[in-house]
This record gives C-alpha cells, sequence and structure tokens, in this order.
C-alpha cells in the first residue's frame, strides 16, 4: 500500500482537540438539486457558511448526470472557464489538451459533486464551505456559449451560532500516489447505504466512481479490459453494467462526505479523470479496486 499511506488517515473532530468534542454541531444548510437534459433545478441558491448539504437527483433515465461545485480564482470568469474546459475535453492536441488541463486545474477549485442516474437515487454531498461565489455545473453541459446552464450559489456569513464541526462518515476513501500510479485506501467489504468521508490526497484532480461488476467477473477481467480500453481497442470482455456513480472530481488536498445508495454486490471503485502527464484515463492506468457491498 505504501509508507505514506497511514498519513492519509484524518483526525476525528475528538481527537483533533485532544479530548471528547463537547463543541455543538449546526445543522447543515440544504441545497436541492435535480438534474435534468435541460440543467439543473434548485431548491435555493443562497445559504450561510459553514455545513452545506448537496441532495441531487435526475430526471434523465439514459445518461449520467455528472454535477460539481467549483469556486473559481479572483479574476477568472465563467466564461473563460468554460472555454478552457471545452478545449481540455474536446482538443486532439496533445499540447493544447495539457495547457487546456493546466489552465482548468489552477482557474477553480473543485469541492466534488454527485454523479447522479436513475438507478442511484438520491446522492448528498456535505462540506464546510465559507463566504463567496460557488458554481454549480452539469460536466456534460459545460459550453462557453451557454453560461445560463451553470448554476450560481452564494454562500453568505454563516448566521447559526453554533461551531462549524465537519460531518464525519466512519467509512474512508483516500485517493493517493503511489509513485506514478493512483491507488485507493478503501476496505474490502462496506456498506450499500454507504456514507464515506473521501479526501483527495493525490497530487491531481481525482474522483471516486462507483461501477457495478457483472457477477463472476474476476480483477483480471477488469484488468484487460482496461488495458483494451487503453489502447483503443474493443475488450473480449465488458465485466460491468449499468452506468457509475459517484463523486465528481475533488481538487488535491480536498474532503467531501458522500451519502449514497446502491444494491448489494461487486463494484469497482476508480476514476475516469485523464492522467494530467500522460492524458490516459486514471482508471486505464490501474487506479481502481474491486471492493463489495452488502
Amino acid at each position: 500500500m505504501g509508507a505514506g499511506a497511514a498519513t492519509l488517515l484524518p483526525a476525528t473532530p475528538a481527537l483533533a482537540h485532544g479530548g471528547q468534542d463537547d463543541r455543538r454541531r449546526a445543522d447543515p444548510a440544504v441545497i436541492g438539486a435535480v438534474a435534468a437534459v435541460d440543467g439543473i433545478r434548485l431548491t435555493t441558491d443562497r445559504v450561510p457558511a459553514g455545513p452545506v448539504t448537496l441532495v441531487a437527483s435526475t430526471t434523465d433515465d439514459k445518461v449520467q448526470r455528472p454535477l460539481g461545485l467549483v469556486r473559481l480564482r479572483a479574476g477568472v470568469t465563467l466564461t473563460a472557464f468554460l472555454t478552457h474546459y471545452q478545449t481540455a475535453a474536446t482538443s486532439k492536441d496533445p499540447a493544447e489538451r495539457h495547457a487546456a488541463l493546466a489552465l482548468i486545474d489552477s482557474e477553480a477549485q473543485y469541492f466534488g459533486g454527485p454523479a447522479v442516474t436513475k438507478a442511484s437515487g438520491k446522492i448528498e454531498i456535505s462540506w464546510i464551505l465559507t463566504p463567496g461565489t460557488y458554481h454549480l455545473l452539469d460536466y456534460t453541459l459545460l459550453d462557453p456559449a451557454r453560461p445560463d446552464l451553470v448554476r450560481s450559489i452564494q454562500v453568505g456569513a454563516p448566521t447559526r451560532p453554533a461551531v462549524a464541526v465537519p460531518r464525519w462518515a466512519p467509512e474512508l476513501i483516500a485517493a493517493y500516489d503511489e509513485g506514478p500510479l493512483g491507488r485507493y485506501l478503501i476496505g474490502n467489504t462496506l456498506d450499500k447505504r454507504g456514507e464515506f468521508t473521501v479526501v483527495n490526497q493525490t497530487s491531481q484532480l481525482n474522483e471516486v466512481m462507483f461501477l457495478r461488476v457483472t457477477p463472476g467477473a474476476s480483477a483480471a477481467d477488469v484488468a484487460a479490459c482496461m488495458d483494451a480500453l487503453a489502447h483503443g481497442q474493443q475488450p473480449s470482455v465488458y465485466p460491468f453494467t449499468g452506468v457509475p456513480s459517484g463523486i465528481t472530481p475533488l481538487s488535491p488536498g480536498s474532503t467531501a462526505v458522500l451519502s449514497q445508495s446502491l444494491d448489494p454486490g461487486q463494484y469497482l471503485v476508480t476514476s475516469f479523470i485523464s492522467n494530467r502527464e500522460t492524458l490516459i484515463k486514471r482508471a486505464f492506468e490501474g487506479m481502481w479496486k474491486l471492493i463489495t457491498l452488502r
């Protein structure tokens, strides 16, 4: 696993203060989001700073709707960010893609978000947010000509007297680097009604996706499939079913709490974000782990 993996374990709120945590927890502000083919509908676009939970679902029964919360750096306009994102996603020129990826990585802080499907039902993502303007994206609808499809969320001054203690889930999913490879620190068997503290300790954006594995498929089947896809080939065996759900890109060092409920069975935990050096999807390079939900 690597000697550095143990350092990824964050302290619990109690241990972080050297004893029992007697601070009052503020109830999170809740934002409801419904993702549709024509955009995102929000129940509110204004919340106070502190604990915030996004509860998302989709009416689209055909594709995944990957939502992500971002905060643009000072001086970066939404149109410029969307233009650079489109180039990073569509350019066939490696040098141009490298440059565009470097731009979008530096132009925003990525807090992650729920990748929802009809099968996933509602997924919750929780954070501690400071005052400012945030943007909720549907990564499938990013178009510099349609900035109106991006929803802005204003986080104001805190209004609650309770101290903002981060929401904590005892199950940890930590993405980390092991040399040039990405890895996951995660248990082999997890609760199907999962609540996870997700930490990105890699040096680049990464996500945590759960993809259902077909009954009887082995790690060798997964590895062969990923290798074929990495080389642009059709795999002889495709050991997956359905559409992945989970948490979309988190910036390096960022943490969020993911809550979702999936059917029991075997799943692949992985990231489909491109490696910023090789431009190959991390999943194809071996950043995955087979786990069982019960």
